[in-house]
């Protein structure tokens, strides 16, 4: 808008004025006329000066807000608390996690306005600080973070007794075992909400084991998170039923419904998981995180939700077997003359993963031994070289 716009300045006839200048050059020159028409020119001059000089004080005071997304009323709106939850995702265990957390990071790597970061340690767990501090380790790992959400996977290697810090124990077959483990799971929940009060914590429950002695020892821990979670405030993602066929029975195979193809969901050692069993426990935890946390449409999320819906467990004897490959005789485990003095922290699995051997003829050649209960310096029969 120009200085001498109608909207902020008197209108004024200076098309008239000229006129009537140029009227008065074709008559014969009068000195009065001529002063007249002369003040009359300075009186327009000064009044277009001050319009010009007034302008800008109107301009900045009643224009209306530039449509740039500076002006006030272009500000942008307080962020969704539920929106800013998921900004900050930590996710934390045992090796389990380590498969899980993978998945995860693929899935969220590049996505703007996620922050995700993980912490696997193998073997670790609860119920054996002498191998990791997880209460410690977890306070180290939020006051970092301050995570929005935290995903925590604990529990495949706490069938063993918990101890107390005066040193005193509580066997896993002692009806307390389950209220002091529970205690113990929920300093972790509390560490995370310390971080940030506003934390969305899940805890992942154990998927089936292939152990017979380990998955009845599952159960009972994945019942007693599930406890702690109801009454501490946070989401326990049960993943049991997802690994186990319709019997209810460890599975470590599935068909694919999309394709129906069936693919291994575990590995040998009936604990860890293959490609496809980690991203079925990944589209399992998503399946929960991505509407309660809402979540960004990503194509990698979709993805893994469909894989855990498709998924479908099958018994080992239902799988397809080609006839053409004999079937192998059960061959009898025999002990060796080596036997093996158990270290702090030793389990049946960490000893055969230790020695190269199968965990079930280490269990098979100590007949009389519980694995949930070994003590430091028993000696153990090893089974002989096949």
């Amino acid at each position: 808008m120009s200085a001498t716009s109608p909207a902020n300045c008197p209108p004024r006839p200076v098309a008239a004025a000229a006129r009537q200048a140029g009227a008065g050059s074709r008559q014969p020159r009068r000195p009065g006329r001529f002063l007249a028409a002369t003040a009359l020119a300075c009186g327009l001059c000064l009044g277009v000066a001050a319009c010009s000089q007034d302008t800008p004080e109107k301009t900045t005071s009643s224009a209306a807000p530039p449509a740039t997304g500076t002006a006030p009323a272009a500000k942008a709106a307080p962020a969704d608390p539920q929106t800013k939850r998921a900004r900050r995702i930590l996710v934390v265990g045992d090796s389990l996690s380590i498969s899980l957390g993978e998945q995860l990071e693929h899935v969220f790597s590049g996505t703007p306005g996620i922050d995700m970061s993980r912490d696997g340690q193998r073997s670790t767990g609860l119920s054996r600080p002498e191998l990791l501090d997880w209460p410690a380790r977890l306070q180290e790992l939020a006051a970092a973070a301050a995570p929005d959400v935290a995903v925590i996977m604990l529990g495949a290697n706490d069938a063993m007794p918990m101890t107390a810090p005066d040193g005193s124990r509580t066997y896993f077959e002692n009806p307390a075992w389950a209220e002091v483990y529970a205690a113990k799971a929920r300093e972790l929940v509390e560490i995370c909400r310390r971080a940030n009060p506003a934390a969305a914590v899940y805890w992942v429950g154990v998927p089936a084991m292939g152990e017979a002695s380990l998955a009845a020892g599952v159960k009972q821990i994945n019942a007693a998170l599930a406890a702690m979670c109801a009454t501490a405030g946070c989401q326990f993602i049960a993943t049991e039923a997802a690994f186990s066929d319709p019997e209810g029975r460890f599975a470590r195979h599935a068909r694919d419904a999309a394709t129906g193809d069936a693919v291994p969901l575990r590995t040998a050692d009936g604990v860890h998981l293959t490609e496809t069993g980690s991203k079925l426990l990944a589209g399992v935890v998503l399946r929960v995180l991505a509407d309660r946390e809402q979540l960004p449409p990503l194509a990698g999320l979709e993805e893994l939700r469909l894989l855990a819906r498709d998924l479908r467990p099958i018994p080992d004897d239902s799988r397809p077997q080609n006839r053409d490959t004999p079937v192998k005789p059960q061959k009898t485990v025999r002990p060796g003359k080596k036997t093996y003095a158990v270290r702090s922290g030793d389990t049946f699995l960490t000893i055969a993963k230790r020695l190269g051997i199968d965990p079930g003829d280490l269990a098979a050649v100590n007949p009389g031994v519980d694995s949930r209960r070994l003590s430091i310096g028993q000696t153990l029969r090893l089974p002989a070289k096949r």
